[in-house]
């Protein structure tokens, strides 16, 4: 049964005119894989309204089911349909929120590899006056969602256009607990160490990660002959060689790219974190120097933050 009070009317913009008009998104929600979906149909008169409210619904269906998607990787990826000018929009709500599939019937992605690297785009000059076309969506998505415990992957649709899937593990005992500080081993589907509750050292600070650990997200002095051999022999270089930030941290780094600006209200909002943890991490990051406070009170990516998601990204 169609949810009719869900369908959303807005005004057209007048630079919308590109793109035709209005754009349909049916959203199926499976409460569990042997019954009917719910179905939400929606209806957008506008590009701004289809992003926005369109990403609002899916965040909101998948964590009223108890999903933990980001609400950022969902965005991402639904602004990523405008080079399927939005034909045939179907969003897939599985696995109790955890799973969500964005399938178009579009011209598709020719090559899904360069697609997932930073600076490969096809955005037109009339895609940019929505979305920032400079090819770092879909290596953002990658990058955040495996440091949430997840997965993105991307397939042909059957007949044209893509499917984009989004996964992140709901299995309690084996996702990452990114308010602890721990050792782990490391997911061979997703790079992300995994992490049992029952491991969490006593008296960590929340600030480093535990110079005891085996793991170091760079594996850097702190890895040992226990760690992957694909990162004890990687070369650190020396500005990064002290530096071991928690999960947490590297989370916080990948969304402050993503926005291009962050601050503790924010970062509470968008990762789940309390005020005061946001705060201290955001502070522990500047310190580091990874980070820097501009003229607006936000805190932005400096140079050297820049450079060291660059080749934290080259390497893991």
């Amino acid at each position: 049964m169609s949810d009719k009070n869900n369908i959303i009317n807005s005004t057209a913009d007048s630079s919308d005119n590109f793109y035709s008009f209005p754009i349909f998104v049916r959203i199926a929600v499976y409460d569990n894989l042997t019954s009917i979906p719910r179905i939400i149909d929606l209806k957008h008169d506008s590009i701004n309204n289809f992003i926005d409210l369109t990403t609002e619904k899916i965040y909101q269906v998948s964590h009223d089911q108890g999903g933990r998607i980001p609400y950022t990787i969902i965005k991402e990826i639904v602004e990523n349909l405008i080079h399927a000018q939005f034909t045939e929009v179907i969003i897939t709500i599985i696995n109790n929120g955890n799973q969500i599939m964005i399938s178009d019937q579009g011209p598709g992605i020719s090559d899904k590899e360069k697609a997932m690297t930073v600076g490969f785009t096809s955005a037109s000059k009339e895609m940019k006056k929505f979305i920032r076309g400079v090819g770092s969506g879909l290596p953002i998505v990658k990058e955040t969602i495996r440091f949430s415990g997840g997965s993105i992957d991307i397939k042909d649709n059957m007949n044209k256009g893509t499917v984009v899937i989004l996964k992140i593990n709901n299995d309690e005992n084996k996702i990452v607990d990114f308010n602890i500080n721990a050792p782990g081993n490391f997911n061979d589907n997703t790079g992300s160490p995994i992490i049992n509750p029952s491991d969490k050292p006593e008296n960590i600070p929340d600030n480093n990660i535990n110079k005891n650990s085996n793991f170091s997200p760079l594996g850097s002095p702190a890895a040992t002959t226990d760690t992957p051999e694909s990162i004890r022999n990687i070369f650190i270089p020396e500005e990064f060689s002290s530096l071991k930030l928690s999960l947490r941290q590297m989370k916080i780094l990948y969304l402050t790219l993503e926005l291009e600006e962050s601050g503790p209200s924010l970062i509470s909002k968008e990762l789940g974190f309390s005020l005061s943890t946001s705060f201290r991490e955001l502070a522990y990051l500047e310190k580091e120097g990874l980070l820097k406070t501009f003229s607006s009170g936000k805190k932005r990516l400096s140079k050297k933050g820049f450079k060291y998601l660059e080749y934290y990204s080259k390497n893991f």
